[in-house]
């Protein structure tokens, strides 16, 4: 039997614009909204529609309910982002999150980076990545919060708006 997951909002899109975040250049066509999986001490991988998790061994204590959530309003699919869960854990080491970048608006651009929604302080956080070989936009991370990609202009990208 199927759960359905907590309605999951994505708070930089009520606190304005979304435009520093890539959009992919065909809608993807989105069924399943998120996945989950319990990873342990000894680490594992969670992923959905190209975007995913890597947990190495000894980054959590104990079994904990990964996830990983994707808008999929008619506003908010088009973009490429996703809340990493447990939303606001922090991690003993680093975590790997991936993204898609083949087929988005900034593939091929070498300012392309990985943005964290900081609510603090109202702004995307430029925190930097790599591609793969496969096409994947990759980075880093102890915490997780809501993630996308962006051109990287700017530094730091802030949402405007109320």
């Amino acid at each position: 039997m199927a759960v359905e997951p907590e309605n999951v909002n994505f708070s930089a899109s009520e606190s304005g614009t979304l435009a520093p975040i890539a959009t992919f250049n065909q809608r993807p066509n989105i069924t399943i909204a998120w996945a989950k999986k319990w990873i342990g001490p000894a680490g594992g991988r969670l992923e959905i529609q190209g975007f995913a998790v890597d947990v190495p061994a000894g980054a959590v204590s104990k079994s904990t309910l990964f996830s990983i959530h994707l808008p999929v309003d008619p506003s908010g699919s088009e973009r490429v982002m996703a809340r990493f869960g447990p939303h606001g854990a922090t991690f003993s080491s680093a975590v790997t999150i991936e993204f898609p970048y083949l087929g988005t608006s900034i593939f091929a651009d070498p300012a392309a980076t990985v943005v964290w929604w900081n609510p603090d302080a109202n702004a995307w956080v430029d925190v930097g990545g790599t591609v793969t070989a496969t096409g994947q936009l990759r980075t880093t991370t102890t915490h997780f919060s809501e993630y996308g990609t962006s051109d990287g202009r700017g530094g730091v990208l802030t949402a405007s708006g109320g």
